[in-house]
Order: structure tokens, then C-alpha cells, then sequence
């Protein structure tokens, strides 16, 4: 487990009208500087962004993604390592990813996923490092173990 990640299971309620699912309840929103929905087709990986300063918090509403985060942090005891998550609407959860972290993801499952994307904290700039920028060991392909 990468340090400073935190995977929070988020709530979910089932009744004859519908599904809820509770991404922050009173007293536990954080302080946003930006939320953004994504829509990723299936089987694109989009990958890698790099984000210095604001913290990212990930979840998905609608399909799977494969979100795959990589430590690239001076002096973090799990630099370089590498983790693999599933997430959206048969595992739903959010993802906090620290400053420093590259995150990807992919949309599994053969259908489009809508990923929400909220930033806290300030300095929302992100870089996009391509494949031989990011040197992340990580075959999209396969599922870790």
C-alpha cells in the first residue's frame, strides 16, 4: 500500500425507487477547489497525470475503472511502488491520492465508466507524463495479484 493512499468503501442504499450511493455526509466533505466528471470509454487508458500540490480524490459512479496509482516521492518509504485498484458500481469507493503520486486508469468491464475527479487543496495544475516520462513497471493488461 502506497503511503498517504486512503481507500474509504463508500455508502450504499437499496430500496424500490432506486440506489444511493453517499459520497460525503455531513460534517466529512472536504474543502474543494474543483470537481470534474470524466467519461472513459472502454479499454483507453489515460495515463499518467502527476498533480505537486492538490490532493485528488477519485471515485466512479457508473461502469469500472482500473485505477493504478505509482509513488514518485523523494524520501517516501514506498517510492516506486505500485498499486492497482478496482472501482464503481459493484465496488463503490473513493480514493485519496496524495501530492506526488501519478495516478491512471481504464475503464473496464466493456462499457464507459463516469469518474468523478475532486481536487482539494490548491495548485490543481497536473502534468501528463507520457509512457517513457512516468517508467512506470505496469502492464496495463493484466490484473496484479
Amino acid at each position: 500500500m502506497i503511503a498517504g493512499v486512503e481507500i474509504r468503501e463508500l455508502a450504499t442504499a437499496l430500496d424500490a425507487a432506486g440506489a444511493t450511493v453517499t459520497l460525503w455526509a455531513e460534517g466529512s466533505a472536504p474543502d474543494l477547489s474543483s470537481l470534474d466528471a470524466r467519461r472513459l470509454f472502454p479499454g483507453v487508458v489515460e495515463a499518467w497525470t502527476l498533480r505537486e500540490e492538490a490532493v485528488e480524490r477519485v471515485f466512479c459512479l457508473q461502469g469500472m475503472i482500473k485505477l493504478v496509482l505509482c509513488d514518485r516521492r523523494e524520501g517516501s518509504p514506498t517510492r516506486d511502488e505500485v498499486m492497482e485498484l478496482f472501482l464503481g458500481e459493484y465496488r463503490p469507493r473513493e480514493v485519496l491520492v496524495p501530492p506526488g503520486v501519478l495516478r491512471g486508469w481504464k475503464a473496464v468491464g466493456g462499457r464507459e465508466a463516469l469518474v468523478c475527479l475532486a481536487l482539494e487543496g490548491g495548485g490543481g495544475g497536473a502534468r501528463t507524463l507520457s509512457r517513457e516520462e512516468a517508467r512506470v513497471p505496469y502492464d496495463w493488461e493484466i490484473v496484479m495479484h
